[in-house]
């Protein structure tokens, strides 16, 4: 079973694969990846003794292909770096691409705000406005999940275990 990690350049999915497959814990200091994603990044994580949900980042620079992989996943987890205001935009013009695709209706999405602690992340009632998240979550026919988090913090990969878990009927 596979789970799509998909957003802009820079906001994080690498660090997510990472963190999710304990690579990288909380404990390590948190280095930055110097070398973005070319093309994807797979990791096959144990979330039980019999089940292991392949983790699939696709490089924010191949933004056109993300679409062909909707179909052979079960959930799409689309983040978004609250500190980049320069990539709002783009951002934004991604998530409802990938939210008004007719493959997403039956594919749970989790819109991760990224960086949410960062001392120069914008503030959440402005990124909710800018991206109209109360329509989205009103209207998408996909089901969407919005979770503020900062991947630095044992307590966001735990929420972000846990949506995975029960998205992919894991006990």
């Amino acid at each position: 079973m596979e789970c799509l990690v998909i957003g802009c350049s820079g906001v994080g999915k690498s660090t997510l694969l990472n963190r999710l497959s304990a690579e990288d814990t909380p404990s390590t200091p948190m280095l930055p990846v110097l070398t973005p994603t070319v093309g994807s990044n797979v990791k096959d994580v144990p979330f039980s003794k019999r089940k292991c949900i392949r983790l699939r980042e696709v490089s924010g620079s191949l933004r056109q292909t993300w679409s062909q992989y909707y179909s052979d996943s079960k959930a799409v987890i689309f983040l978004l770096d609250m500190t980049n205001r320069a990539q709002l935009s783009t951002s934004q013009v991604e998530l409802l691409k990938l939210l008004s695709n007719p493959v997403i209706k039956d594919i749970p999405v989790l819109l991760l705000l990224n960086k949410n602690r960062s001392p120069v992340a914008l503030d959440i009632t402005l990124v909710y406005n800018i991206f109209n998240i109360d329509a989205i979550l009103k209207y998408s026919s996909a089901a969407v999940k919005v979770l503020e988090a900062d991947l630095s913090e044992q307590s966001s990969i735990e929420s972000i275990q846990s949506w995975i878990r029960e998205k992919y009927s894991i006990k």
